[in-house]
């Protein structure tokens, strides 16, 4: 559960409407975006990084920044083990098995400023799986690369969080090969949550469902809300330090046209009510079979292939740059380690919020386990702005809190 603490309005009345100055409808009085900004039909190219992938990642299956590097892993069927990237020089510099894991049908993979999640939940075969889980471990087990080439997280640093869908039969019944609407290749954590991404195979939509929490366990994950895309989505990566998630993914029909969308200024914890701006990138004879995405800075970053059987193309890393086609990106700030507000090291990406958080922006409280949040500053939350405390986590003023 979360409490918001402290949401700041400005007094006069609420205008709703468009507010990206990118869109065909922008609305200059909008004070609140009610998700109609339309925009221009927009093709993009992301330029080749590295080709091809290491022989190794024959299926890079999801993608993350983390530690300044970049990470990936084979699909399923491969090892249980993720791999540190250099893409400049196409090496892979380091292996890390988990011990006592097994790559099911791993798919997506995210970070939280601490902890990996990787998501063994792919689902396409015949959408009856009922061991779905994420393994999560911290990024501070795996030892420096240049001493430790190939290291194994022990069993007892991976926590794994089971989860089965609300609205789906228990047991599952089983379908056909690619049939179902619950197999899922994207995922994020936000908030303190996990966030689900589904392909669904059947409607050609996503839905996005939420788990609530990150504590190993047994979840439930429930649905909020569902994006026409006509599209398969494979991966999904929230910005760095920015309100803006992207999704990924392809039409399962020859050519095999990719496409992707950057869902910015939403709020409420739903991402498709704010702008929903689709671009068009090119065909699976240009990009391979995409498969992951993850953000390197709030406006570039990655996209990698799997290899493509039927026309023997080899996985590739593209990068790409939205910086041009997004305007007026709200900050979100994460505290997640414990002790006083303004050190670095207890916010995600050392980002420690500005002296006066703008409007549309969020700062999410989530300290550490048993740890806590000291406001040992004077801070002023701007109208607009939100700062939202996990209900089970502490936060401590001890400066000056001002709400305009």
């Amino acid at each position: 559960m979360l409490l918001v603490l402290f949401e700041s309005h400005p007094l006069c009345g609420q205008v709703y409407g468009c507010r990206d100055p990118l869109a065909n409808n922008y609305n200059p009085s909008a004070t609140i975006n009610n998700g109609s900004c339309t925009y221009n039909s927009t093709s993009y190219t992301p330029i080749i990084k590295v080709d091809p992938l290491s022989d190794t990642l024959i299926e890079s299956s999801g993608l993350q920044m983390a530690g300044n590097f970049l990470w990936s892993f084979n699909d399923g069927g491969g090892a249980a083990a993720i791999y540190r990237m250099d893409t400049i020089t196409n090496m892979l510099l380091q292996k890390v098995s988990l011990s006592g894991a097994e790559n099911i049908d791993w798919e997506d993979i995210a970070f939280d400023g601490i902890y990996f999640y990787i998501g063994d939940f792919g689902n396409n075969a015949n959408g009856a799986r009922t061991n779905l889980k994420i393994y999560k471990f911290p990024l501070s087990a795996i030892p420096d690369y240049i001493s430790n080439p190939v290291v194994t997280i022990p069993a007892g640093q991976i926590n794994i969080i089971n989860f089965s869908y609300s609205d789906q039969q228990q047991p599952p019944l089983p379908t056909i090969n690619n049939n179902t609407k619950f197999d899922c290749e994207a995922m994020i954590v936000d908030g303190g949550k996990i966030h689900l991404f589904t392909k669904n195979w059947i409607d050609i939509t996503t839905t996005h469902y939420e788990i609530n929490g990150l504590a190993p366990g047994n979840y439930i994950a429930y649905p909020l809300e569902t994006l026409i895309t006509n599209y398969l989505v494979t991966a999904a990566d929230k910005s760095i330090g920015k309100k803006m998630v992207a999704l990924l993914g392809y039409k399962n029909t020859f050519p095999g046209l990719h496409y992707m969308h950057l869902l910015t200024d939403y709020n409420g914890g739903n991402y498709f009510n704010g702008n929903k701006r689709q671009f068009d990138l090119p065909n699976v004879l240009i990009v391979g079979q995409a498969e992951g995405i993850c953000f390197k800075t709030a406006t570039y970053g990655y996209i990698s292939s799997d290899y493509f059987v039927p026309l023997s193309i080899k996985p590739k890393l593209h990068a790409f740059d939205v910086s041009n086609f997004v305007s007026n990106l709200a900050a979100t700030y994460n505290f997640i380690g414990n002790g006083n507000w303004n050190d670095p090291n207890n916010w995600v990406n050392n980002i420690v919020p500005p002296a006066t958080i703008e409007p549309g922006s969020e700062i999410m409280i989530d300290p550490a386990p048993g740890g806590q949040c000291v406001l040992n500053i004077s801070y002023t939350v701007s109208a607009g702005a939100k700062l939202t405390v996990n209900t089970t986590k502490n936060f401590v003023i001890q400066g000056n809190l001002i709400l305009q």
